[in-house]
């Protein structure tokens, strides 16, 4: 297997080559892209910076001597060029381990333990999107309005890609029958109106 891994300003982009040809891309955590090949590929994929939509390819080839590389375009202008893909594992992630036993506590309806290694996940690696979904899904359920979406807004912020899941995952109904929910829609899951809220005795009341 091959792994590599560059910086971008903030964004962390990974791309994983298994002995079956199979080429992974991860974007600050996020599978952005899947393919397989043997000779080089191109993978299509976005993000956000500073509010604005990016564009990515990332090529991969093969060069010299086999030598597996790639290049990364952002935007149509060369960012990386020729880097090599040394043989080597994907390192295990301890904030994707996190992710993946606070999923089974979400799916398990183990509200208090999902949020716990949600957050932990989050000190590690704040900037994976994901993370702030599934919390938003853990308030949603526990009908915690205003901290749902506060972390809708933080995913879509930090580029949550499937934004679709907003408006049909099954634990996010009773954000989406929140007053709120219209108007926050509209602004791109960006802003939130906090004159929705009021707080009175430490309760979260609607107006």
């Amino acid at each position: 297997m091959q792994y590599q891994k560059v910086v971008l300003g903030k964004l962390l982009i990974e791309l994983h080559n298994s002995w079956a040809g199979e080429e992974s891309v991860y974007l600050n955590g996020q599978l952005v892209s899947k393919k397989s090949s043997f000779w080089g590929t191109s993978h299509f994929f976005t993000a956000q910076e500073d509010g604005r939509k990016v564009n990515f390819v990332l090529t991969t080839k093969v060069g010299a001597n086999m030598q597996v590389m790639f290049d990364i375009l952002k935007n149509g202008e060369l960012a990386k060029e020729n880097v090599p893909i040394p043989y080597g594992s994907m390192p295990k992630k301890p904030h994707l381990v996190l992710k993946k036993s606070a999923l089974r506590h979400l799916k398990e309806y183990d509200l208090d333990a999902a949020l716990m290694e949600l957050n932990e996940a989050a000190v590690m690696c704040p900037d994976d999107p994901e993370l702030y979904f599934y919390m938003a899904c853990a308030y949603s359920v526990m009908e915690n309005a205003r901290e749902g979406f506060q972390c809708l807004q933080e995913a879509v912020t930090r580029g949550l890609r499937n934004q679709q899941k907003i408006e049909t995952h099954d634990m996010l109904a009773f954000l989406r029958l929140h007053p709120a929910f219209e108007t926050f829609k509209e602004s791109g899951f960006r802003r939130i109106k906090n004159a929705y809220f009021k707080r009175v005795k430490e309760i979260d009341l609607l107006v």
